[in-house]
């Protein structure tokens, strides 16, 4: 029991970097952006880092600011807030609920297609007052995202705000990003694979 206990400890650690960007966005980062399902004006989106081929899936955070496809963005600030002409608007805990389930692939419903693109970018954009809706629970993404707070959830601390510019300086559409863990929570790992390593030596000598 102890030895599979030690096994698992790992990947619980490991557990919040599955399905984050291969390397943090930093201020100064330049993207690119492709549009993908959806036809509400926002998400999803695909954003590209630096020229690299690989892309992420985004949802934006305001309804009325714009980006646009195939043109070069600024990362001013990687945030817990969409920066607003009126000033920041901390992103909701049912937003970070929503965003990194549907990148961890656990969005109960969720599928690539404009269907549900349209659901979770309304709901999101419901929980960031950019939107009203007359019955929220007839959005299922709403209804799920409410209910996994009320029954506890506290936030995602890996999922940010992208605050985006233009390349001029003007101020762009704000863009979700789930970002790799700092060094603090990278190193809980070690001690977890250490374990692992010195158990199964243990294991070895004794069967020897």
């Amino acid at each position: 029991m102890r030895i599979r206990l030690l096994v698992l400890l790992p990947l619980l650690f490991l557990a919040p970097v599955v399905g984050a960007e291969a390397a943090p966005l930093a201020v100064g980062d330049i993207v690119t952006i492709t549009d993908g399902p959806g036809t509400t004006g926002g998400g999803e989106f695909n954003m590209f880092v630096n020229g690299s081929s690989q892309s992420f899936v985004t949802f934006c955070l305001q309804r009325t600011q714009y980006i646009g496809f195939n043109q070069q963005f600024k990362v001013g600030g990687v945030t817990n807030y969409a920066d607003d002409p009126g000033g920041n608007d901390p992103i909701s805990l049912q937003t970070q609920w929503l965003y990194s389930n549907m990148r961890g692939g656990t969005l109960t419903g969720y599928a690539h297609t404009n269907a549900m693109a349209d659901l979770l970018q309304t709901a999101i954009w419901y929980f960031e007052n950019e939107i009203s809706l007359g019955n929220p629970n007839s959005n299922a993404f709403v209804t799920m995202a409410n209910n996994a707070v009320k029954n506890g959830f506290k936030g995602a601390s890996n999922v940010k705000v992208l605050n985006l510019f233009y390349m001029n300086g003007a101020q762009a559409q704000d863009q979700l990003v789930l970002q790799v863990p700092g060094p603090a929570a990278l190193t809980l790992v070690v001690p977890g694979l250490a374990a692992l390593a010195f158990m199964r030596r243990r294991r070895a000598l004794a069967t020897a």
